[in-house]
């Protein structure tokens, strides 16, 4: 009898405290409630944190991981994204149910967009894909997909955004008329965005009187903008300005001033497109006088370039470049945004979410080695590097040497040489039998000298062109080389005037020289060229004596005996002697 009362006495007990645990159980959840209620509430969601602090140790794993979810979410509505992303972390490290799971990841891939960490936001999102597809409820599966098409819109992946829109939509029975019409929007939303204009116009329809209808005018309001950006970028100016206006309208009501803001950015180019350019001026005006935060460059961008083109039309120039270079700039910017979350979405695009999950809950116990192991590896890849680094710089350098090399023997070769002719200019030929004169005055040799001038050159420039002219200058440039020793200095001085500079040579082998050179210039066939005429030219020879003290006296001897030459009939060689004058 006293066996059966005691277990009566202990069913009991189990049972009331079971009652009590549950009572318990309940009112907590209660609380949670209130908070998730209150959580845009700044103040009122401090005071229900203060509260729960004192009872939650009194929470199950859920319901700490729930709480650690709201104070993680407080801090994101807070802006202070580092560190809800620590309470979303420590949340999940109690591997709540599925369904928290899912808000914690949402929340989680949030944190990172805000913080512009988009590879990050995006493998969150593709880990955790088969969590979401796997959820029971199929009213919160249709949320998730509603949360994720807006978190890739803004990803500006619109392929997801179109993608999640759809899913949700499969659940419309389930789904709340609020969070249909949400899926009508993100979906209209997506077609504009991917340049599907008539597709766009038609479910920005849907979604408008949708959202109208079932009492989502901001919705609505949004709708009807996404059909006025879709008639402006088609140039119906007027349609769109109809639409933007009510669009307008409704968002002052809500004082919503984010849309607020697109919308004068968009009336801005649309009257412009309207060619009313104080409406435009007035609305670009407005935009341009906003905060430079992040969630106003795209509105200041159109903003900046329609005042440019209002400022080119006024014809103020100037000011139409400025407004132009900001609106580059503000470009530039959204553009290499626009580039980071393309790249992050690419990356994540090809990951296999499930496989790294699976790799990554397998490894949790491995970490340290797999650490050690990539530091390892990174070390062996900073060597490598090192090596590459130091034997491309050699490479490059060897490169860089030798193509200055050419390029000092390439200027040397300007420098030095005639460009037609390919014979030393005056400077350098000039220089050259100088120093070698003065060696040949030392060892008491002679020198001599040979200038001779084309005979009529200035004929052949006139009556056939200067293109043949400067085949002539290469012609007997060609057949003078041939005669000249390898000593010898054959020189351009200008013009069709030349020039041989001879080392040990006397007079008459100086004379013997210019007569064969003579003789080769008269016969140069010219019937090649595409005329016949003659070429001839007059030479004049010197030889240095004692009282030479450079060659400048030689080359003067010579110049005399040159013109000698012309004096008697051309084609001829003089030779210098005391008794020219």
């Amino acid at each position: 009898m006293k066996l059966a009362f005691k277990i009566l006495l202990v069913s009991v007990l189990t049972y009331f405290v079971g009652t009590v645990e549950a009572y318990d159980s309940e009112k907590l959840d209660g609380i949670l409630d209130n908070l998730e209620e209150a959580i845009i509430d700044s103040d009122r969601a401090s005071l229900l944190i203060s509260d729960i602090d004192n009872s939650k140790s009194k929470f199950s794993v859920e319901q700490k991981a729930r709480f650690l979810l709201l104070q993680g979410t407080r801090e994101l509505i807070n802006g202070n994204y580092k560190k809800s992303l620590i309470y979303f972390e420590n949340a999940e490290s109690l591997h709540p149910s599925n369904s928290l799971q899912v808000s914690i990841f949402l929340q989680q891939a949030t944190a990172y967009v805000s913080l512009l960490e988009y590879q990050k936001a995006l493998d969150v999102m593709s880990l955790n894909s088969l969590l979401v597809d796997n959820l029971k409820n199929m009213e919160q599966k249709g949320k998730v997909y509603i949360r994720l098409a807006g978190l890739y819109l803004s990803l500006q992946a619109y392929e997801e955004v179109k993608k999640y829109s759809l899913k949700a939509s499969r659940f419309k029975e389930k789904l709340s008329l609020k969070n249909q019409c949400h899926s009508k929007l993100y979906f209209a939303v997506s077609k504009l965005k991917l340049n599907k204009l008539d597709g766009a116009t038609s479910a920005f329809k849907d979604s408008s009187e949708f959202c109208k209808v079932n009492g989502f005018p901001l919705v609505g309001a949004m709708s009807m903008k996404g059909l006025g950006m879709v008639e402006l970028e088609r140039g119906n100016y007027l349609k769109a300005l109809e639409l933007f206006v009510g669009s307008l309208n409704n968002y002052q009501i809500f004082q919503y001033q984010l849309e607020i803001n697109h919308i004068h950015a968009l009336l801005a180019e649309t009257y412009l497109g309207l060619k009313q350019p104080l409406k435009a001026k007035e609305y670009a005006s407005f935009v341009i006088s906003l905060p430079n935060e992040t969630k106003n460059l795209e509105f200041k961008e159109i903003a900046m370039k329609v005042m440019s083109e209002l400022s080119y039309q006024a014809g103020d120039y100037k000011q139409a470049y400025d407004y132009f270079v900001l609106h580059q700039d503000l470009s530039n910017t959204l553009l290499d945004d626009t580039k980071a979350k393309a790249n992050a979405y690419q990356m994540a695009k090809f990951e296999n979410g499930e496989k790294t999950r699976e790799i990554h809950l397998l490894n949790k116990d491995r970490e340290l080695y797999t650490a050690k192991a990539e530091l390892t590896e990174l070390q062996r890849n900073n060597e490598r590097m090192m090596f590459l680094l130091i034997c491309g710089s050699f490479i490059v350098l060897t490169l860089f040497a030798i193509n200055m090399t050419l390029q000092k023997r390439k200027y040397k070769n300007l420098a030095q040489f005639d460009v037609l002719t390919g014979i030393y200019n005056r400077g350098t030929g000039q220089d050259k039998a100088e120093n070698r004169y003065v060696k040949d005055s030392i060892s008491g040799v002679n020198f001599s000298v040979i200038l001779f001038d084309l005979d009529h050159f200035k004929n052949i420039n006139d009556s056939y062109g200067h293109a043949m002219g400067d085949w002539v200058l290469k012609k007997v440039c060609e057949v003078v080389s041939i005669e000249c020793r390898s000593g010898d200095i054959f020189t351009r001085f200008g013009g069709e005037e030349f020039a041989l500079f001879m080392s040990n040579t006397d007079n008459d082998t100086a004379k013997k020289v210019a007569e064969k050179c003579r003789a080769q210039i008269l016969a140069i066939e010219t019937r090649y060229s595409g005329h016949e005429f003659t070429i001839s030219a007059s030479f004049g020879v010197a030889t240095s004596t004692v009282k030479d003290l450079s060659l400048d006296p030689i080359i003067q001897r010579a110049d005399v005996a040159m013109y000698q030459s012309k004096e008697h009939g051309r084609d001829r060689v003089s030779v210098y002697s005391s008794e020219v004058t």
